[in-house]
């Protein structure tokens, strides 16, 4: 399997301020025009330098990503789209619009990014990489609307809970991010920064326009350290 390597420009250019993109292929029947910025919503604790992107509520069969990543807490942004119709939109008609979450990055450094790959993630050594399905490989599948990203030891801990189906654990991150969503002031995207009890943190936000397998990209500098991780939630499909 090739790897995937993503040269757009987008993957930076969709954090910069007012920038405005028109998607050229028909939805619902008509063109959209996308306004984007950026929100930060925190830092992430990385403390293994392994870092793993899933579906927060299906994570005990997944895998981190096989970059290893410095060490430390590192800002969470997110890319936001304002997609209005410019067929019916009206300026000020807060109700047409639709905000999604279409990117979301951590940022370890302010070098430039020379280039794009795509983030693999780990397998099994006795796994046929021809044969994995792709998001086993190259994406995660989201079945709950809901991306993350958290630390190897994190997620350890959180994946045992889940296997061990702890009832408690699961009411408190679901109460949290139900409170996030109230308070994030529009239901189709919202966001949480949140401490876990082993003293690390995951971040949660809405994705994109719900489920779908996502893919990840590491842009490195010229001296091949990773400066981003970016996840592209398929909103702007260039």
């Amino acid at each position: 399997m090739d790897k995937v390597i993503h040269e757009s420009k987008v993957l930076e250019e969709v954090f910069g301020e007012g920038v405005h993109l028109e998607q050229v292929k028909f939805w619902r029947g008509q063109r959209r025009n996308l306004a984007f910025y950026t929100k930060s919503i925190g830092e992430l604790r990385v403390t293994t330098g392994k870092i793993v992107a899933d579906d927060p509520y299906s994570l005990i069969e997944s895998t981190p990503f096989v970059q290893v990543f410095p060490k430390g807490s590192f800002p969470v942004e997110l890319s936001i789209a304002r997609i209005t119709d410019p067929a019916v939109y009206k300026e000020g008609r807060e109700d047409l619009v639709d905000e999604r979450i279409a990117f979301v990055r951590v940022v370890f450094g302010d070098a430039p990014v020379a280039r794009w790959a795509g983030a693999e993630r780990e397998f099994s050594p006795d796994a046929d990489p021809n044969n994995l399905y792709e998001q086993a490989r190259w994406g995660y599948a989201v079945d709950s609307g809901t991306g993350s990203l958290l630390d190897a030891q994190a997620y350890q801990w959180l994946s045992e809970q889940q296997e061990m189906d702890n009832p408690e654990m699961a009411q408190e991150l679901m109460d949290a991010w139900e409170s996030a969503a109230i308070e994030s002031f529009r239901p189709s995207r919202s966001w949480l920064v949140t401490e876990l009890e082993t003293g690390d943190n995951i971040a949660l936000f809405s994705s994109g326009f719900g489920n779908g397998v996502y893919h990840s990209y590491i842009g490195y500098a010229e001296d091949g350290s990773p400066v981003q991780l970016v996840t592209d939630f398929n909103v702007y499909p260039d």
